[in-house]
């Protein structure tokens, strides 16, 4: 067999597998394969660095909700798809890795571009697969719901000769998806709901479980489900405070987590303060996100649950809260929480997709859109906040227009992937909230030697890549965004830190009474 008989094939199990769409590095070890991909119709996107494409080819997965592969050549260029495979596989995303390789007899011989590929992925990976042109059962173990990794040995000299037919090569896809699902009822009582990142298609179901049954609960931005109209009186808009005060008056026995593993602190207080209470969780994932005693269920289970309510919660301390929480915003308007405010106003109904770890708390805490958002999304398998950008670029390559909200080193992360924009011509709204840098470990440890300070503006940045810029520096200074017509715009946002720290030190104050 020849290298281009052996990338042939490979594309031949792309199609079992349903796949369409490509995201490919080019290099002279995948050269084969490129030859290959031009007798096929793949829709396919080049780009020249690895570790943006990979978290790239991760967000149009997750949209489409269906594989997409990410080619690369051989060396160092493998070991920078690795976080982007972590985070797929915390999310159950199908994201197919195809690593080109030297033959099999460079391994360990410190050969130029010749590093021990296979295995490199470790446990994040379904399976991982070793072919070269001797390969003759091209059987792999794919699930569609994890990744896998595909590793091709091309023949020296990379020959694209004209291809010829393998008639005897054997090609198929063996599915290893597990289910664990029981037919037991199951009793829950005095419950109060945790409604993380939900599926579109979850959305109703959830929404009418919660109405069937009067479940008061906190629904997460990225359930979809956050200030649903119908949903309004029984939701808690201050989690913490309100979710603690419930506990402590031991008003509630146990919590029902829908969906993704929670943002919220008061999931990781369950751990210790609060490890008595009884957590249930139903998700479409194998994981719990607590290392605690807890139960798993499969998502499909809660059509077996059975609700049994003795309690009455009352939410007037948590409407207390909010009326104060929006009283410090008007008289802080240029703190970062007034800003997170202003922009959900603008952003409102629209598509957004929203990085880790400051701006995803703060956006569930300050937001006041009033609609129900059209789509949202972020990256919470593994909480990184690397290949954000490219992942939200992926996401969102088919929408006429959304949003992007990050913080600033989660910008400096990831400064190669505007690029990736050129594959769409839809409206792209970056906003980057520049607050010196890592501010989150200010409230967490109390000292500035852990913020990671920088003094960077992202309008150099924005030019470097052709996109529009502007900045905001005082709240009088939104308006400017409720008219954009750039195609592509970087919106740095700078609030005043003495403000922010101000309405901290008032909020803590209010939630302690």
């Amino acid at each position: 067999m020849k290298n281009i008989n052996l990338a042939s094939n490979l594309f031949h199990i792309f199609k079992k597998m349903q796949m369409t769409d490509l995201v490919v590095c080019a290099g002279a070890r995948n050269a084969p394969l490129l030859s290959a991909l031009e007798n096929t119709d793949f829709l396919i996107e080049s780009y020249f660095e690895e570790r943006s494409s990979g978290f790239y080819a991760l967000g149009k997965s997750k949209n489409a909700n269906r594989p997409v592969a990410i080619i690369t050549t051989s060396g160092t260029a493998v070991a920078e798809l690795l976080p982007a495979v972590i985070e797929a596989h915390y999310q159950n995303i199908p994201l197919i890795v195809i690593t080109a390789d030297r033959p099999k007899s460079y391994r360990g011989t410190g050969s130029p571009q010749a590093i021990e590929q296979v295995g490199i992925f470790g446990s994040y990976v379904e399976s991982t697969a070793d072919w070269d042109v001797h390969t003759v059962d091209f059987s792999i173990h794919f699930s569609g719901h994890k990744p896998i990794h595909i590793n091709i040995c091309f023949d020296e000299p990379l020959s694209t000769d004209q291809m010829l037919p393998v008639p005897s090569i054997s090609a198929q896809i063996v599915n290893q998806q597990k289910t664990n699902i029981s037919d037991q009822k199951i009793i829950i009582r005095n419950p109060i709901a945790i409604i993380s990142e939900l599926q579109k298609i979850d959305r109703l179901f959830i929404k009418n479980f919660l109405l069937k049954n009067q479940i008061v609960h906190y629904a997460e931005f990225l359930s979809g489900l956050r200030n649903d109209p119908e949903l309004l009186h029984l939701q808690i808009l201050n989690s913490e405070q309100t979710l603690k005060k419930i506990f402590t008056e031991q008003k509630s026995e146990s919590i029902v987590r829908m969906g993704g593993i929670p943002t919220l602190r008061f999931w990781r207080d369950l751990e210790f303060g609060f490890n008595h209470i009884h957590v249930y969780s139903f998700s479409h994932t194998e994981f719990s996100g607590l290392c605690r005693k807890n139960e798993l269920y499969a998502f499909q289970q809660l059509q077996d649950v059975e609700i049994i309510k003795t309690s009455i919660f009352d939410l007037i301390s948590d409407q207390n809260i909010q009326s104060q929480k929006l009283k410090l915003k008007s008289e802080l308007k240029n703190s970062e929480q007034n800003y997170i405010s202003q922009l959900s106003e603008i952003i409102d109904d629209q598509s957004l997709y929203i990085g880790n770890s400051l701006p995803i708390r703060m956006w569930d805490a300050f937001t006041t859109q009033s609609q129900l958002m059209q789509s949202v999304c972020a990256n919470r398998g593994a909480n990184g906040i690397d290949g954000q950008i490219s992942t939200y670029l992926g996401w969102s390559e088919k929408m006429i227009e959304s949003w992007c909200l990050i913080g600033d080193l989660t910008a400096l992360y990831d400064l190669a992937s505007l690029g990736l924009s050129n594959f769409s011509e839809c409206k792209r709204r970056i906003v980057v909230m520049n607050n010196s840098g890592g501010q989150i470990f200010n409230r967490l440890f109390g000292n500035k030697k852990y913020l990671n300070s920088q003094k960077v503006d992202f309008k150099s940045w924005a030019g470097l890549w052709h996109w529009d810029y502007i900045e905001i520096s005082d709240s009088a200074d939104f308006n400017k965004l409720e008219f954009i017509k750039s195609d592509h715009i970087i919106i740095e946002l700078k609030p005043d830190n003495a403000q922010t720290e101000l309405f901290w030190q008032k909020w803590d104050a209010i939630c302690k009474k």
